[in-house]
């Protein structure tokens, strides 16, 4: 008989260890719900609202990375490229590689006697050259020359070449 009653007090205690179990989990199942419906019903998840979530990355637009033949001056194409590096939070060492696989004609020429002559170029260094190969000849005090720059045509002329100097003034 001892057998029976201590089979019917464990089967007594797994009635309500599963009574409990079952009251635990429809809590937490109201809980979830709860924090479900204040999370889709506050003002921060509302479309437009323009509020980040630390729960996804914010997206970003495609931008395609510039490319170079070295027939205009590399300061815009140098502005470019560290906006895309900027907005894709790319690595100072892969800069130049990126840079200079988008080179096209006499200027991926040019970058393959670069490489050859002093390896791979770090970004400033690559700059720098690219400004010298391609850059606008200026004096050797190019604030004197932007200070001399005066109007012979155009006011549009004028602001363009003012606005070609500046950059490399300082």
């Amino acid at each position: 008989m001892g057998d029976v009653n201590d089979l019917k007090a464990t089967v007594d205690s797994l009635t309500n260890a599963m009574k409990t179990l079952h009251a635990t989990v429809e809590a937490n199942a109201k809980a979830i719900a709860s924090l479900t419906s204040d999370r889709t019903s506050s003002s921060g998840s509302k479309p437009g609202s323009g509020e980040h979530h630390n729960d996804r990355p914010p997206k970003f637009q495609k931008m395609d990375f510039p490319r170079y033949d070295g027939k205009t001056d590399p300061l815009i194409f140098l502005n470019r490229c560290e906006s895309y590096f900027h907005q894709q939070r790319i690595m100072e060492e892969e800069m130049v590689w990126m840079a200079s696989y988008n080179l096209e004609e006499g200027a991926q020429m040019w970058y393959m006697q670069v490489q050859q002559d002093e390896g791979t170029p770090s970004w400033r260094r690559f700059t720098e050259l690219l400004n010298l190969r391609y850059g606008q000849p200026l004096r050797s005090a190019p604030l004197f020359e932007l200070a001399d720059c005066r109007r012979t045509g155009s006011v549009a002329e004028y602001q363009d070449r003012f606005q070609s100097l500046l950059p490399r003034a300082g």
